[in-house]
């Protein structure tokens, strides 16, 4: 998401909770004696300046995604299939796709995978794959054992982490 989208979505998310706050009691009453008196509030005429500029601003929001896959073979192609489906998406403007596989989902990166040529021109298509270390390490697996193009983090999960934490990706868990 770039600077530009964030700002304004964090403006609009600012000017829904002033609005909501705006219609919260003055202070606290105990239930007999309930304060029912109404406190007058200003409200804003919403115009269709404003109307276009909030439809132009979700319609400009880029955003990452990062798929978590972690299971077998059989599941390989569907995991494929997700990270297609999203980059093939033309109502959802992407900035940057990533796969983090971990467990023995890791497999899915390997040169013997079933997906091999699907993971390649993905890769092709400006898709990033990452293999969780840990894993290849206990499916006793190299950087020799891998696609062109995957990148090795040292743990699959410390990733996934920092990708939503830090850089905004959003999560999705692809079978």
């Amino acid at each position: 998401m770039g600077t530009h989208s964030r700002r304004r979505f964090l403006e609009l998310a600012g000017t829904g909770t002033a609005v909501a706050l705006a219609g919260c009691s003055s202070g606290p009453s105990d239930a007999e004696g309930a304060d029912t008196s109404t406190t007058e509030t200003e409200t804003t005429e919403t115009t269709e300046t404003d109307e276009e500029t909030t439809e132009d601003a979700s319609n400009d929001i880029t955003m990452s995604s990062v798929f978590h896959f972690s299971e077998g073979d059989d599941h390989q192609k569907h995991a494929v299939a997700n990270v297609a489906n999203l980059l093939n998406d033309d109502s959802t403007d992407t900035e940057t796709i990533a796969l983090v596989a971990n467990g023995v989902g890791v497999k899915l990166l390997s040169t013997d995978s079933t997906q091999a040529e699907t993971v390649k021109s993905l890769a092709k298509k400006g898709v990033k794959f990452k293999a969780c270390h840990n894993s290849m390490n206990k499916l006793n697996y190299t950087k020799d054992d891998l696609l062109e193009g995957v990148e090795v983090v040292p743990a699959g999960v410390g990733e996934l982490t920092k990708l939503q934490a830090k850089e905004g990706y959003a999560y999705i868990k692809t079978p």
